[in-house]
């Protein structure tokens, strides 16, 4: 229980920094721009689901090339499907290699580092290295996405879709990652603490500032706030247990029952032994 504690309260302490250091970058707005601020959360995002990408890929039990795939479709496959539905084509990492290298490269290391660091530094699946790793790669991507939608040059895209385009960046390379290693996505399960949910919001957030700008658009604003909010929320929801509700179990397990009864009744009334 104390040791449960600790780690909320570390957690509180640590999401308290990314607000400060959120202020801190405000100030220095004329430092700041948002060119420099897309390219870092970019490769942040990178590098971080390309990290728990592989690390998923190996607990799964996967080889070099398996890690290094899962990682990279872990990174990038939410890019990717963000693109296909907004027609930007061709796909940004087809054009150029600095991201594909980036996430190769973690992929790589992690393989290889992992089971090392894990020994000596007890780096778990579910401990907080991995779990702040996941959560930055997650607030950056949010935003990227979000941003990328509201920045289309061709045409408007309204705020809801701006906010599932961010959605779509920052979960759905996970979703892909949890289904090649054979797990339950956990976007659509609520046996863990929200996660989408903090993605959706911080997109609306970002999405909101950016276009509430009078003489000129909130980039830099917009997206650390809405990173922020991601942060804070997937801290809350962890340290408290927030869950979105879910079906009774009791009712799926009682329709579950009904269907395999209909469904044996089905198979013996047309078995060849049920006609006279």
């Amino acid at each position: 229980m104390g040791a449960s504690k600790g780690k909320e309260v570390h957690r509180q302490r640590c999401a308290l920094v990314a607000a400060l250091a959120c202020v801190f970058l405000l100030s220095e707005r004329q430092v700041v721009t948002i060119d420099r601020t897309f390219l870092v959360a970019n490769y942040v995002g990178d590098a971080s689901f390309a990290f728990t990408g592989s690390l998923a890929a190996g607990v799964a039990g996967m080889d070099l090339l398996g890690c290094n795939l899962v990682g990279f479709v872990t990174a990038l496959g939410g890019g990717t499907i963000r693109d296909v539905v907004l027609g930007r084509l061709p796909i940004f990492w087809t054009t150029r290699y600095d991201e594909a290298i980036l996430c190769i490269l973690i992929s790589t290391g992690a393989f290889f580092a992992l089971p090392h660091l894990a020994k000596h530094f007890q780096l778990t699946v579910e401990g907080e290295f991995v779990f702040w790793t996941d959560t930055i790669g997650l607030a950056a991507f949010a935003v990227l996405g979000a941003r990328v939608a509201a920045c289309l040059p061709d045409y408007h895209v309204h705020t809801g879709a701006c906010a599932l385009c961010g959605l779509s960046t920052a979960c759905f390379g996970g979703l892909v990652r949890d289904i090649l290693c054979q797990k339950p996505p956990r976007i659509l399960y609520a046996q863990r603490e929200m996660y989408a949910t903090p993605a959706l919001l911080g997109s609306l957030v970002c999405v909101w500032l950016h276009r509430s700008g009078t003489e000129q658009p909130l980039d830099v604003e917009g997206m650390l706030l809405g990173a922020w909010v991601v942060i804070e929320l997937r801290v809350l929801a962890l340290n408290h247990g927030i869950r979105l509700p879910a079906f009774p179990p009791e009712s799926t397990s009682e329709t579950a029952t009904r269907q395999l009864c209909d469904s044996a009744l089905e198979q013996d009334l047309l078995s060849p032994a049920a006609v006279p």
